[in-house]
């Protein structure tokens, strides 16, 4: 399922004109660490310690040279940009590997093999802390008859010759043109500390925000709060009517306060700077002035629940959609699932991955089959994800197929690889699942896939960065 990261569209259409992610699982419920959030967030004078920039130039200068040095066939100067302590993620289609310093550089040097390689960088974003800047790029790369495009991120550590590549990750990897975008009527939620928050507003301003930051607290990733009041959208967003969803029910609900939420999983070395700090321990203000600094921002509303329902996610309280329920499926259609999955080229390609790298067996042996009935169709979506790629093997891949008697046609591309889903809606009435839920990257908190020709594309998608080492 394509994804795109780069920039998050509209997140939730309502109907007024200014409106509008083991860590592969989805966000669940963390303890949190600081102060809880209220309404007097806003009317507090405590002023949060200001940050230290993030050195632009020198950060620039590292990407420049590492374009160079595989532009340049120059795997010395490819190999001096590296941190003594790394890890890589690499992914190709359905395939995913991470690797430490030594595998990845075995790994990379095949790429230097007197070949010409044409490495190109676009939309670079330079973000993170002063002490482990992050840097988001698109990345284009041809060698031969390969070619791929994908997003691509880093997390730098400083060493005593300037900044070094403490971790890389290619975020996802595709053939071809890049699927456009467009907007979406179905609004995501975050749950933060226990409370369920709507995304009104994705890459908001912190200029909005006020008080003092409250948290860090802890979920899937570690966020950190502050008050927006000065939203240009508040007035509009005060206690409005939204309907939430969950697992295929539905309850109302109102959003209440306004709040910029920033976070990301910091790299264990400035978690380790801010539990000695030169014989000095951080405040718990400082680590959550770290942590809202981490990326970009979103605008988010507290959400008051009538009802029962955890909410996965929710649209404007007068739209009519369809949602999906679960779906028994008889022994024979979720066996005959299993061996249309089985029989897949995808599957295939990550079979011999697997044996190459000295598995027996199925890569995947028993494969998750899920059934849904969405508007009296029904659907089963097939998934594996199996080991960790820590330096073996890693493989991940998701099928989603219309049954209609004994027949199952395949409606997803398995090529785009993994996607674990949470549910099945169909919001614009055009009779064709749409999935909400999130990608293996790490950083993807939860997703809306919509369908196009040949698969599903993520029209909105909420992210945080992930600056640490999954292994």
């Amino acid at each position: 399922m394509t994804v795109m990261r780069t920039t998050t569209t509209v997140v939730f259409a309502l109907a007024i004109a200014s409106c509008g992610g083991k860590k592969k699982d989805g966000a669940g419920a963390g303890t949190g660490t600081g102060a809880t959030p209220s309404g007097a967030d806003a009317a507090s004078a405590e002023a949060p310690p200001p940050p230290t920039p993030v050195d632009q130039a020198a950060v620039r200068k590292v990407i420049d040279a590492w374009l160079a040095a595989q532009n340049a066939d120059d795997f010395a100067a490819y190999d001096a940009l590296y941190a003594a302590k790394m890890e890589g993620v690499k992914r190709v289609g359905a395939r995913t590997k991470r690797f430490d310093r030594a595998g990845w550089m075995a790994d990379r040097k095949k790429m230097f093999d007197g070949k010409p390689m044409t490495v190109a960088a676009r939309d670079v974003t330079i973000g993170g802390s002063a002490t482990a800047p992050t840097v988001e790029l698109v990345q284009t790369f041809a060698q031969g008859r390969f070619s791929d495009e994908g997003p691509k991120r880093f997390v730098l550590a400083k060493a005593p010759t300037g900044f070094q590549i403490a971790r890389e990750e290619m975020v996802a990897s595709t053939v071809g043109a890049p699927v456009a975008m467009g907007a979406d009527a179905i609004g995501l939620v975050l749950e933060i500390d226990g409370r369920y928050h709507l995304v009104v507003k994705p890459e908001a301003d912190v200029a909005w925000a006020s008080g003092r930051i409250t948290g860090p607290f802890d979920g899937m990733h570690k966020y950190a709060l502050r008050t927006a009041a000065a939203a240009p959208m508040a007035a509009e967003w005060a206690s409005k009517a939204v309907t939430v969803y969950d697992a295929g029910k539905s309850c109302p609900a109102t959003v209440g306060t306004l709040r910029l939420v920033g976070g990301g999983t910091p790299h264990f070395g400035e978690v380790q700077l801010w539990d000695d700090d030169e014989g000095r321990t951080w405040t718990p203000a400082e680590r959550a002035r770290a942590i809202y600094d981490m990326g970009d921002h979103y605008l988010i509303g507290e959400l008051a629940v009538t009802g029962d329902c955890k909410p996965q996610y929710a649209t404007a309280a007068t739209a009519k959609i369809t949602v999906a329920t679960s779906a028994d499926l008889d022994d024979a259609t979720e066996a005959a699932a299993v061996k249309k999955f089985r029989a897949l080229t995808a599957y295939k390609d990550i079979q011999t991955f697997f044996t190459d790298d000295g598995g027996s067996g199925e890569w995947a042996p028993s494969p998750a089959v899920e059934g849904y009935d969405l508007g009296g169709k029904r659907y089963v979506v097939v998934g594996a994800s199996e080991g960790d790629g820590c330096g073996a093997f890693e493989g991940a891949l998701t099928a989603i197929y219309a049954i209609d008697g004994a027949n199952l046609t395949l409606l997803s591309n398995p090529a785009d690889g993994y996607v674990d889903v949470d549910a099945l809606v169909d919001s614009d009435g055009d009779g064709k699942p749409e999935l909400i839920g999130r990608t293996p990257d790490f950083s993807t908190v939860v997703a809306h896939f919509m369908p196009i020709a040949g698969g599903f594309a993520a029209t909105n998608v909420v992210t945080f960065p992930f600056n640490d080492c999954g292994c």
